[in-house]
């Protein structure tokens, strides 16, 4: 309800670091659907320095589109819906365009509460400058106290999340910590004091507030890890997010008018699209990994087995924070993913004129596909936290191999504006290497976070407008399991589609083949995989029968291996990853 009224018609606008998004749902003949989306560069930055403006112009595409009037002569948004028809009864947003949360992470283990603590952040735009613990181990010279001093002086961070201790347990050590962070917030002129969030052992909190008095903001919540086997980290998780609201997201140009504009608090894109993949978990009883490749933010969203895995990279995207990427997965990693020869030079001018020009797009297919390249490097990297916390061991090596996922869902303009859609699919599985059966999705109009935004206001809208409009499908992907020597039969399989044709066909192991089943068709899939290969099913050699959707890919029967692995020199890969490319369609 907004305003008291039968919400009808809703406007939801997701504000990004380079572009701007809007999407109008209205009821058509009894139900909610997407009638028209707009787009435009995000005005975050000067000359404008006004995010309603990007707004505006994103509506104006829709007002066009539509001839339908939501804003009045000065450009404020008409609201409720009129009996004309202009205007709308609600407006929702989300933003990712404000600069992330810079945090101290301080504890007493790294391995148990900081570990726990970097849980609480993984869902929240926020980058860990730095980390300061009572078990250092080899990092000697971060021992002594003015050490642990200076690292707080020169990075002069937004918050200090300290952390540590079980409830009951010793508070000596929490009073160690917090007297360095006194220190340093005592030498600290001229700047905004660090926000301090205190959620270690209860029984030290006195303590602590004792020690912080007067030196800077203290804001405490529940013991992140109040037994040895138990973690509790929604408490801390909901204060982060307020402080990120409350630090970044309320100083973006504009942002009073964003929030006036809307029926509800405006969330952070990682909130909103977290809570649509969730929803899509729940209401479908599916195993859900939903991505979304920004410019300057890598999210992946996961609910496996009913446990909600949220892990947001914002020191990592295709345009702002392309450089980063680069840097941590190293250029060669990068160029492994081209069908065709590239200089290290060539590709880091690329990669350093789109850092420093990011709303520029590729102009030519060598750029087109170095893009690619790195939007894979740049989800495997946010995917290799992200099966950490799947293994529940912090420490665990990302392997490449995910759990069996019932649905893929990937979003963000490198996908959704791939010139074809197997390239979109190719990105995805490469990066997940999913196993045994799974469908495939693509957020290709950007609604997953308007979605989920909107799911807050108007939960029936949301679930409609997903089911009938918000994905398009790319299809199926089958990924049977096992190991066996290049060109050996991995799977036997047999099509049947809906006009009685069929289609019988070996698979040999390392090959990726398509077969087509277009949308809105339906075909029975047999499959038959050989005693050495698994499709999900935890049996070597067993084999199953099941009913299928078309997509704008087909049915995928990736059999390249898991984990997947590219041939050693660079001439054998970019054959490799040309013949892939032509193998979907590309």
């Amino acid at each position: 309800m907004a305003n008291g009224l039968e919400i009808e018609s809703i406007l939801a606008a997701d504000c990004g670091s380079t572009m701007t998004k809007v999407i109008l749902i209205d009821t058509i003949d009894g139900q909610y659907r997407f009638v028209a989306q707009g787009e435009a560069l995000s005005t975050i930055e000067p000359p404008q320095a006004d995010v309603l403006l990007g707004v505006r112009h994103a509506i104006g595409q829709i007002e066009e589109a539509t001839g339908r009037l939501l804003l009045d002569e000065q450009g404020q948004l008409i609201t409720p819906e009129q009996a004309s028809g202009n205007g709308v009864d609600a407006f929702v947003a989300t933003t990712s365009a404000a600069s992330p949360l810079r945090l101290i992470l301080a504890g007493l283990t790294r391995d148990v509460s900081i570990e726990s603590a970097r849980r609480v952040i993984s869902s929240t735009h926020a980058l860990v400058e730095d980390m300061i613990s009572l078990d250092d181990g080899a990092q000697r010279e971060k021992r002594s106290a003015e050490a642990r001093i200076r690292i707080l002086h020169r990075h002069q961070p937004d918050a200090v999340f300290i952390v540590g201790g079980t409830d009951g347990g010793a508070t000596a050590p929490l009073a160690e910590i917090a007297e360095v962070v006194a220190l340093a917030c005592s030498i600290m002129d001229g700047v905004t004091k660090p926000q301090i969030v205190f959620a270690g052992n209860k029984e030290a909190r006195p303590l602590v507030a004792e020690i912080l008095g007067g030196k800077g903001e203290l804001r405490v919540v529940d013991n992140v890890r109040p037994a040895l086997n138990v973690e509790n980290i929604a408490a801390a998780r909901e204060e982060m997010d307020t402080l990120y609201r409350e630090r970044k997201m309320a100083h973006i140009p504009g942002f009073g008018g964003l929030s006036a504009w809307s029926s509800v608090a405006v969330l952070p894109t990682t909130r909103a699209f977290g809570y649509l993949i969730q929803y899509l978990a729940r209401q479908y009883g599916l195993n859900v990994v939903g991505v979304d490749i920004g410019g300057a933010t890598v999210t992946v969203a996961s609910v496996i087995d009913g446990y909600f895995t949220p892990v947001s990279r914002s020191d990592l995207g295709l345009s702002h924070n392309v450089a980063r990427v680069s840097t941590e997965a190293g250029i060669e990693n990068i160029l492994r993913w081209l069908p065709f020869d590239m200089e290290v030079t060539e590709a880091r001018n690329i990669i350093a004129n789109k850092q420093l020009r990011p709303t520029t797009v590729p102009q030519t297919r060598r750029d087109l596909l170095l893009e690619q390249a790195i939007a894979r490097e740049a989800l495997r990297l946010t995917l290799a936290e992200t099966q950490q916390r799947w293994l529940g061991r912090p420490s665990a090596p990302y392997s490449g191999l995910s759990p069996f996922l019932d649905l893929i869902v990937g979003g963000g303009g490198v996908l959704a504006y791939a010139p074809h859609y197997g390239q979109a699919a190719l990105i995805l599985l490469d990066a997940l290497q999913p196993i045994g059966v799974s469908s495939l999705a693509l957020n290709v109009n950007s609604m997953a976070a308007a979605l989920g935004v909107t799911a807050t206001i108007e939960p029936l809208a949301a679930a409609q407008v997903m089911e009938r409009d918000g994905f398009l499908s790319l299809g199926t992907v089958v990924a049977p399991v096992g190991t066996a020597r290049k060109g050996e039969i991995a799977l036997k399989l047999k099509i049947t589609y809906h006009d009685g044709r069929a289609l019988e066909m070996e698979v040999p192991y390392g090959s990726l083949e398509v077969l087509p089943l277009p949308t809105g068709h339906k075909a029975t899939l047999e499959l038959r995989p050989t005693r050495k290969f698994d499709i999900g099913l935890g049996a070597k050699g067993k084999g199953a029968t099941t009913e299928l959707e078309g997509g704008a890919v087909g049915v995928i029967i990736d059999a390249r291996g898991r984990p997947l692995s590219l041939p050693a020199t660079r001439g054998e890969q970019q054959a490799k990853i040309q013949e892939w490319l032509w193998g979907v369609g590309s």
